[in-house]
């Protein structure tokens, strides 16, 4: 997917958590351990709300905010979600991954922000950085408490 604009950030990223959600759904299905499956399950219902919360993002956003020009940031870094087997992880492993993942889309988000010029597209970024900071935040809080079960 070739990604020029925030509008195409907004649909590649909002795809990202799709076929994350999709993954985490269908690894559930064959993991073996309970408390694995739960966890996947809780981080797929997350993945989707994401999902959603992109697309609305992306309806709501001002025609000036995602038509912004950002090629910068992907000359320099790729962009991808490997085919990841997360049924025969640990819940550690599944954790990392889904961090790492998270943490990728921060850094886009945190560069956007720093580079954008446009108020109503550094807004936008600004807005995504921080839903994505404070919802792996909620993940690990809550896998921690599904750990401790």
């Amino acid at each position: 997917m070739s990604v020029e604009t925030i509008q195409q950030v907004l649909e590649m990223t909002q795809l990202l958590h799709t076929n994350l959600a999709h993954g985490l759904e269908k690894a559930s299905h064959s993991a073996p351990e309970e408390k694995v499956r739960m966890l996947l399950d809780y981080l797929s219902l997350h993945e989707k709300e994401l999902s959603r919360v992109l697309e609305l993002s992306k309806q709501d956003a001002q025609a000036a905010a995602i038509h912004t020009w950002c090629v910068e940031y992907f000359d320099k870094h790729f962009f991808a979600l490997n085919n990841i087997d997360y049924a025969n992880m640990s819940f550690a492993e599944i954790m990392q991954s889904i961090v790492s993942t998270h943490s990728k889309i921060i850094e886009l988000y945190r560069f956007l922000a720093m580079r954008t010029e446009a108020a109503e597209a550094k807004e936008l970024v600004s807005n995504l950085l921080t839903l994505e900071q404070h919802e792996i935040m909620r993940m690990v809080r809550d896998a921690e408490k599904f750990e401790d079960l």
